[in-house]
């Protein structure tokens, strides 16, 4: 069994990935530590998530991670070597209603790991706000709005679908406020958002 204690949770999820390739297990990062490579470590996770896009069995999958030394525990696959577990969210890969059919591979120590483009992570991020009014999510969707220059009028349609008129007002709000102050952490970004919560204009 390899020793991932000293493996970062980014490197992990190449290593868990091309891994999972060579038992023809295609894989997708998406959630949180996806939020936390393109926000460049603004927002912290321990948890990998990995979409199986081409729906491979969940034995395979099993057995492929166990010669990694990942065993699953409830949802998530945990290995004595390191607290970081590893997720696989059901498919298909979706924001929202919309498939995703364009991913984005990084380069990490020299492995390749498939990714959400930065505008489905936004989607992603924005899609968990509007359906379980998670502000945490909205948060992150404008650091990395912030970090990438995306506009808030680029998901104005994907807003409105999944969402209303109200959700693109509070987004674009906080967007203009966040620039205006050049607020870029999760904390003065939360700082903003409960400020315009509490004391609307």
């Amino acid at each position: 069994m390899e020793d991932f204690k000293t493996t970062g949770i980014t490197e992990l999820a190449a290593v868990v990935a091309e891994h999972l390739q060579d038992w023809d297990i295609e894989v997708v990062l998406v959630g949180g530590l996806a939020v936390e490579i393109y926000s460049q470590n603004l927002y912290l996770t321990q948890d990998i998530d990995l979409v199986n896009t081409n729906y491979q069995s969940p034995q395979l999958l099993s057995t492929a991670m166990a010669e990694l030394g990942f065993f699953k525990q409830g949802r998530v696959y945990v290995n004595t070597t390191t607290d970081i577990v590893v997720e696989f969210p059901a498919a298909p890969l979706s924001v929202g209603d919309e498939l995703i059919t364009e991913i984005n591979k990084i380069q990490v120590a020299n492995k390749s790991l498939p990714i959400l483009t930065v505008s489905d992570v936004i989607k992603d991020r924005l899609s968990a706000f509007l359906h379980w009014q998670d502000r945490q999510s909205l948060i992150q969707a404008v650091a990395v709005m912030r970090k990438h220059q995306q506009r808030p009028e680029d998901f104005y349609d994907f807003i409105r679908r999944e969402g209303s008129d109200t959700e693109v007002s509070l987004l674009t709000a906080l967007y203009q406020t966040a620039s205006a102050q050049d607020a870029n952490t999760m904390d003065e970004l939360e700082t903003i958002l409960v400020s315009m919560l509490i004391s609307p204009q």
